[in-house]
């Protein structure tokens, strides 16, 4: 991977950059205090091979620009985790029996942000526009998603190692602990506890887990083991995810198994 979405870039005065990822363009332009940026989004199921910058280019007429007003000299564009939990479809249908796991890779498209060296955030924007899915009964117990296209999951690892470097990878368990058969047709993964990090050149979430409870639950929980030739370069916006994990593990076998 390029290294421009984790390393700082200072650009000159007056001047217009593009970050091209994966099809996804940003522009900047920085005038002392004053940062003008404009996007240029795409459907998820058209990214393409393209993936470089900053390079100096002016963004296309028309293109709708914003301003922001903040100190700061350089300047990085970093991936971010999506807000809404992202939703993917299982290709087949999953049956674990009890004592059973299986393991797979999600592949999540990032959120990206222009942030300066003291973390003050430029701008962000959506670069892979996806469709949206209910994830619940009804507006109390669920969320709104991120839905994902089948082959965002894969058991392959070859298949998310090839994968397009702006996704971010986030290796998957899901685990039968209780002890009757669990069905998944869908799974929902919520982003709060997770933290961004590369490694050999691509973007990688931490470990979750899906567990299955005789209690006829599926809680949600990160594991801790992180590799060490793992870099964090974006740590986890919530911390205390012990409650909210487990209080949303009725919902999880509620939504997404046929038990």
């Amino acid at each position: 991977m390029d290294t421009f979405l984790i390393n700082a870039f200072e650009p000159q005065e007056g001047r217009w950059y593009c970050w091209n990822v994966n099809g996804a363009v940003g522009y900047l332009k920085k005038e002392g205090t004053r940062w003008q940026t404009a996007v240029q989004v795409l459907p998820f199921k058209d990214m393409t091979d393209d993936f470089y910058g900053p390079r100096e280019e002016v963004p296309p007429e028309g293109l709708p620009r914003s301003v922001m007003v903040g100190p700061g000299t350089a300047l990085t564009l970093r991936p971010v985790l999506s807000e809404k939990p992202y939703l993917v479809p299982v290709q087949e249908r999953l049956c674990l029996v009890p004592a059973t796991e299986a393991h797979f890779t999600v592949l999540f498209p990032p959120a990206l942000a222009f942030e300066t060296e003291d973390n003050q955030r430029i701008a962000a924007f959506t670069p892979f526009t996806c469709s949206e899915a209910w994830f619940g009964d009804d507006t109390a117990s669920g969320a709104l998603c991120v839905s994902l296209p089948p082959r965002c999951l894969t058991r392959h690892p070859e298949e998310a190692s090839s994968a397009p470097p702006s996704l971010i990878r986030c290796p998957l368990v899901i685990r039968n602990r209780s002890k009757t058969p669990l069905e998944l047709d869908r799974l929902a993964i919520y982003t709060e506890p997770l933290s961004i990090y590369e490694h050999k050149g691509s973007l990688w979430s931490d470990t979750v887990a899906l567990d299955a409870t005789v209690g006829g639950n599926i809680e949600m929980n990160v594991l801790p083991e992180i590799p060490e030739a793992y870099r964090k370069i974006r740590e986890a916006p919530r911390n205390d995810t012990g409650d909210f994990l487990i209080r949303q593990g009725a919902d999880f076998i509620k939504n997404i198994t046929s038990l």
